[in-house]
C-alpha cells in the first residue's frame, strides 16, 4: 500500500499529538451540532477527511474564520459547506487551543 499523505489514524492522535486530538474532538462536536441543526448527515455537511486534516495540521494554532474557510476550500469543500461550517469550526479550534494552554500555564507556574 502506498503511504498516506494524510494524518495518522485518529486512534493514534492522543499519543502522537494530544492537542490535535483535543482540536478534533471539539471540531467534531461543533460540526455534529451544525448537522443536527440543518438536519443533514455530518459527512454531507463536511467531509470527515477535511476536518481531520484541518485539526491535525491547522494553518495557524488558532485559525480565524477566513483561515478555516480557505483551508476547507483548498481541501475540496463546496462553497455552501464552507459557508455553513467555517465560523463554528474556527470557534471550536480557538476554544480547544485555549483549553490546551491552561494545563501548560499551570505547569509553568508550578
Amino acid at each position: 500500500a502506498a503511504p498516506s499523505d494524510g494524518p495518522p489514524p485518529v486512534r493514534a492522535w492522543a499519543d502522537k499529538d494530544p492537542a490535535a486530538a483535543v482540536r478534533l474532538a471539539a471540531a467534531r462536536e461543533a460540526v455534529t451540532g451544525l448537522a443536527e441543526h440543518y438536519v443533514l448527515p455530518v459527512e454531507n455537511l463536511l467531509a470527515p477527511d477535511s476536518l481531520r486534516r484541518l485539526c491535525w495540521a491547522p494553518p495557524v494554532p488558532e485559525p480565524d474564520e477566513e483561515q478555516v474557510a480557505a483551508f476547507l476550500a483548498g481541501a475540496g469543500a463546496r462553497p455552501w459547506q464552507v459557508e455553513l461550517t467555517a465560523r463554528t469550526i474556527s470557534e471550536a479550534l480557538r476554544k480547544a487551543a485555549a483549553q490546551a494552554a491552561v494545563p501548560a500555564e499551570l505547569a509553568d507556574n508550578g
